[in-house]
């Protein structure tokens, strides 16, 4: 059966699963998201119907100018399954089901089909997402849920970082006005693919204010554990305004997916990535400040051999084995972000969001960079954003908002979207979005 036929039978079957659901008091729940935006964006390529946002907001190599629908511009488009069952005792068995889909276009997100059908030039964008075509690209999992001993998960799960952004960030991961948001390798702790983590194992418990949460992720290689594999910690502190979260992500053998020369097949970087997190928000009356921080960390791959063996990424062929020697020294990313957020009426709120990122240069020495080739690893420097947005709530379930952000960047990372043809380099961007947004 095909996916599209899936889908349309899914409120039928759902209806199906409640009546049988109520007889053994079990409940099961059909929710989502549906959020786009008209977007105009000052320098990107053609938006594109497969990948996860359509249009993206950040410094690329795009040098005129677009407008067209964006794809969960404030929260990412989503339909999802849910459900539990009483085990008495306090204890529930859980499961989740969820996809990512692109509204304008209504076909399944699918960033790795982006890559392979477009260049690092275009014609349209293309940017790595975990979310790369799979039936639940969100999430996919089961478990048990205690009262007393906490809730344990097994399958395609969040990392603690992505649940972290959503409370933490200033625009609340708003795909169109955050970089912390758009981007998944924050969440990642260093790659996007890893901001969603398969055949993992997730626990989270409270402990009086604290709520505290350990994931694993089996890498299920043959003769290797340890590879392609990972782990997390996370503490969240939270009591009456005040809210503080600490967390610590480790991936080996990990995937950084980009284009190829030709149509058809991907490129693939693996490296080892650390990172740590922390970050802390404070409401006041009808006032939210919002502060943190990210360290990633960036080495050669410790399994290259295990890495080199693998001859595709969420179904789509590499066009050449991955490249395990990426950096010559530690890359490094210091991530700072603070922002504001006020609630002028019950209906009516403007969030604002200031966002830097430092990175150093992780070649080693300046030989081999040209001016004609990217050389984002050869240089020291920094990305910057402005983001603020307007939010009007019509009612609980429906949103619409007006939004900006304005973005820079400078030395390395200003030459990594340095352009060959033509030869020139966009280092700003800007995006305008006017969206609504509709949760059920």
């Amino acid at each position: 059966m095909s996916r599209k036929s899936l889908l349309s039978i899914a409120p039928l079957a759902l209806g199906a699963f409640v009546g049988a659901a109520q007889a053994d008091d079990s409940s099961i729940t059909l929710y989502g998201i549906l959020d786009e935006a008209i977007a105009n964006i000052a320098h990107s390529f053609n938006f594109d119907p497969n990948f996860v946002v359509a249009g993206n907001p950040l410094v690329n190599k795009g040098t005129q100018t677009a407008t067209g629908l964006l794809n969960g511009g404030m929260s990412a488009t989503r339909w999802g399954i849910k459900g539990q069952e009483d085990l008495g005792g306090g204890t529930k068995a859980i499961f989740l089901l969820e996809e990512g889909f692109n509204l304008p276009s209504g076909q399944i997100s699918n960033a790795a089909l982006s890559l392979a059908n477009n260049k690092s030039t275009g014609p349209n964008v293309s940017v790595d997402s975990a979310i790369s075509g799979q039936l639940f690209n969100r999430g996919a999992y089961t478990g048990l849920s205690s009262n007393t001993y906490g809730t344990l998960t097994a399958g395609r799960q969040q990392s603690f970082f992505l649940d972290n952004i959503a409370i933490f960030d200033p625009l609340l991961g708003s795909q169109a006005f955050s970089p912390i948001g758009f981007s998944g390798s924050y969440g990642g702790g260093g790659f996007t693919d890893d901001s969603r983590a398969d055949n993992s194992l997730k626990y989270k418990i409270p402990v009086g204010d604290f709520t505290l949460g350990a994931l694993y992720k089996f890498g299920g290689v043959a003769g290797s554990t340890s590879a392609q594999g990972a782990y997390e910690l996370n503490a969240v502190y939270s009591t009456g305004p005040v809210a503080v979260q600490i967390g610590y992500e480790s991936f080996r053998d990990g995937f950084s997916l980009s284009n190829n020369t030709g149509a058809g097949s991907i490129k693939a970087t693996a490296a080892d990535t650390k990172a740590y997190m922390a970050s802390a928000k404070y409401t006041w009356e009808q006032t939210t400040f919002k502060v943190g921080y990210e360290r990633e960390e960036f080495n050669n791959p410790s399994n290259p051999t295990v890495d080199q063996a693998v001859t595709s990424v969420f179904g789509v062929p590499l066009g050449a084995v991955a490249n395990v020697t990426a950096y010559d020294t530690q890359k490094s990313l210091n991530v700072y972000w603070f922002g504001v957020g006020q609630d002028f009426t019950p209906a009516f709120s403007l969030l604002a969001g200031l966002y830097h990122v430092n990175q150093n240069s992780f070649l080693g020495t300046s030989s081999g960079c040209s001016t004609t080739k990217e050389q984002g690893q050869c240089l020291s420097g920094s990305l910057n954003y402005y983001s603020l947005v307007g939010d009007y709530h019509f009612s609980k379930r429906t949103d619409s908002y007006l939004g900006i952000m304005i973005d820079n960047v400078s030395g390395g990372p200003a030459n990594a979207v340095l352009n060959t043809a033509p030869a020139q380099s966009v280092n700003t961007n800007r995006i305008i979005a006017l969206g609504m947004r509709h949760i059920f």
